[in-house]
């Protein structure tokens, strides 16, 4: 049975994949900046431009889509040729590490050998994008995006904490050699799928069904006319300015968190403790959360479960920020550290299952691609302004208090920098896009029904 008829087997694919991705992302987003905060004192500029570099290769979802899009194996399915060698480059791509010895004496080879683990992984996480654009029935997206987002955060999670452990006392080559059976594993699943009925599993050998035997070609010109299409209209040319800055805070907060709890917390926290906070600890309630914010978006609509999620975001950051004094007290820090984790989760199924919502054009996989692309580069901005922010709250100032004014000051801005994006979320209108389908729909009808006389006539 292929995924288009099994709802169970796209399913599990579709978070399978997304587990794949959340393991090297965990590793690379929590264990290893505060393995090096804590045990180098490494500060907030220098951790943000880390994971600001890490997060460049995922920019390149840009260019992905449109060759994703363009060209594939048409007789193995439109996308599983594309995560397969995915899957296989991310797998190769961590062998570069075996055998590198003391992590923060190779931080420069260690970058680029995740720049380009990261190339791949951004070409799987297009592709399995697209893929869920392919087989999932509008019905399904909800709930789907729900769990394939919170797969994702759960491999995030478990690789966090479980190699926060391993690194310490085991070393990089360990967690590497992990993560590479992992992926191995995980590859079995599109391996032994197929997307349609009368696809292969591998290029060659059987027949595949006339519909099968479509070009594996299509023209980028084509690709590129209708994203330009897509996107002139109100609803996703706003939508765009809502994600530039929807993980600005989000990406923000996650840097300052990280130095302030493994630096100048009182006890410090060890780099295992906050991983496994913000890791093992935090994956129930972000598995929670993003399951009802599948459910809520199914319910009530994307734009209510974005509104309340960006709006607690705002509210969190900023009482933590204006309550300083109890930072030291270990089950608020630990509240916090949970809290901004699943309402960052929510926030990301509301904001997929919308992005899915609006995606329309015969090159919706590229638009889709396009706004998980630019909320990669909100991400990675967010990342990059916690040096720059941080050092302007102190006003030039160095000292514990000014430490700790630039601490608050940092939170605050947290606040109202998730707030920024709602302003621009009321100019989305998913009716819009609807009506546009609509009467391009009639539009083709149309020109059917007058190119039949025309046909007969001849």
């Amino acid at each position: 049975m292929s995924l288009a008829e099994s709802r169970l087997q796209r399913t599990l694919t579709l978070c399978g994949l997304y587990v794949a991705q959340g393991i090297p992302w965990g590793f690379m987003l929590i264990t290893l900046p505060s393995y090096l905060s804590y045990e180098k004192g490494i500060g907030d500029a220098e951790i943000g431009r880390l994971k600001g570099i890490i997060l460049l290769p995922w920019s390149f979802k840009l260019i992905w889509a449109p060759l994703i899009d363009s060209v594939t194996i048409r007789s193995m399915g439109r996308r599983r040729p594309w995560i397969l060698l995915a899957e296989v480059m991310m797998a190769v791509t961590l062998l570069g590490f075996v055998g590198l010895g003391d992590v923060s004496s190779s931080i420069r080879y260690l970058l680029l050998m995740y720049f380009l683990h990261n190339c791949f992984a951004s070409l799987q996480d297009v592709a399995t994008d697209a893929l869920a654009l392919d087989v999932l029935p509008f019905h399904e997206q909800g709930q789907a995006n729900a769990l394939m987002w919170a797969s994702k955060l759960f491999g995030k999670g478990i690789a966090a904490a479980g190699l926060a452990v391993v690194l310490k006392y085991w070393g990089l080559t360990a967690c590497v050699s992990l993560q590479i059976a992992a992926l191995l594993g995980i590859m079995l699943i599109p391996l032994c799928l197929i997307e349609r009925p009368g696809e292969r599993r591998l290029p060659w050998g059987g027949s595949v069904t006339q519909e099968v035997e479509a070009p594996s070609v299509r023209s980028p010109i084509i690709v590129l006319r209708e994203m330009l299409r897509g996107f002139s209209l109100t609803t996703t040319a706003m939508y765009v300015v809502f994600t530039l800055l929807s993980l600005l805070g989000s990406g923000l907060n996650e840097v300052v968190t990280n130095t302030l709890y493994t630096q100048h917390l009182t006890p410090r926290w060890t780099a295992v403790e906050f991983s496994t906070a913000a890791g093992f600890y935090a994956t129930f309630p972000i598995l929670a959360g993003s399951w009802m914010g599948g459910w809520s978006s199914d319910r009530y609509g994307r734009h209510p479960l974005l509104i309340a999620g960006l709006g607690t975001y705002a509210v969190a950051a900023c009482l933590f920020g204006l309550n300083s004094s109890l930072w030291n007290v270990r089950p608020v820090a630990m509240t916090y550290v949970l809290l901004s984790e699943t309402l960052a989760a929510i926030i990301s199924v509301g904001f997929i299952s919308l992005a899915m919502r609006i995606s329309w054009t015969t090159a919706a996989a590229t638009l889709f691609t396009t706004y998980m692309t630019l909320s990669n580069i909100s991400h990675m901005l967010g990342n990059w302004l916690a040096g720059p922010v941080r050092a302007a709250w102190k006003f030039g100032v160095e000292s514990e208090a000014a430490d700790l004014r630039s601490y608050q000051l940092t939170f605050l801005t947290v606040a109202a920098l998730s707030l920024v994006p709602l302003m621009f979320l009321m100019w989305v209108r998913p009716s819009e896009v609807d009506r546009k389908k609509a009467d391009d729909e009639a539009r083709r009808l149309l020109e059917s029904a007058s190119a039949e006389p025309a046909a007969q006539a001849g």
